[in-house]
């Protein structure tokens, strides 16, 4: 409730500051001579006007002595503005700091295993890693398949007579893309031999 009393102060005491400033600067050209480009203004002339609010209603009276209102204003928006930004800093929750991704290396990324003939309904893998996440796509990078690979080392996957068409529908290659938790993700291309 404070927090919100506060911004309201705030909002109300900006308002009143831009309104003494629009007043004056609209005092000062209404003096001004347009048709020679002379301005008639002096100490006397301009008007400053701080404005209060009374209650919730949508009206707003003139105060008496404006040097006192604005200053007084100017303050409080300040004081207020202070201290909603010291507790807006206070309570937003640190993030922490993201680590990295690691690299596979090379000797310990998946790869295919003896050779995929055309047609064939049985891709080979080896060096797969319990957990990774497997996409299968043609040449054309259109998806073919998606798997987990459910244990370390030697594994075969098993297409439908669909997949095996769609796999190798553009010829010469398929890839296949692993993602691994805590590590870079990784494309590998698996060629086709007819």
């Amino acid at each position: 409730m404070k927090k919100v009393l506060g911004y309201a102060a705030a909002l109300v005491a900006a308002l009143s500051l831009a309104g003494v400033a629009a007043t004056s600067a609209h005092a000062d050209g209404a003096s001004a001579n347009a048709a020679s480009g002379v301005s008639s203004s002096t100490s006397s002339d301009t008007y400053n006007a701080s404005f209060s609010f009374d209650g919730g209603g949508n009206t707003a009276t003139p105060t008496a002595d404006s040097s006192s209102a604005v200053s007084s204003s100017s303050a409080a928006s300040s004081s207020s503005a202070a201290s909603s930004s010291s507790s807006a800093e206070s309570s937003k929750p640190e993030k922490p700091a993201k680590k990295p991704a690691k690299v596979v290396t090379s000797a310990k990324k998946m790869r295919g295993r003896l050779r995929y003939r055309k047609g064939s309904r049985v891709v080979l893998f080896q060096k797969g890693r319990k957990g990774a996440k497997v996409t299968l796509r043609n040449r054309k990078g259109q998806t073919v398949l998606k798997f987990d690979v459910k244990h370390d080392g030697k594994f075969s996957i098993k297409l439908s007579k669909k997949e095996a068409e769609k796999i190798a529908k553009y010829g010469k290659y398929f890839t296949f893309t692993v993602a691994e938790k805590g590590y870079k993700t990784y494309t590998v291309k698996y060629v086709i031999f007819k």
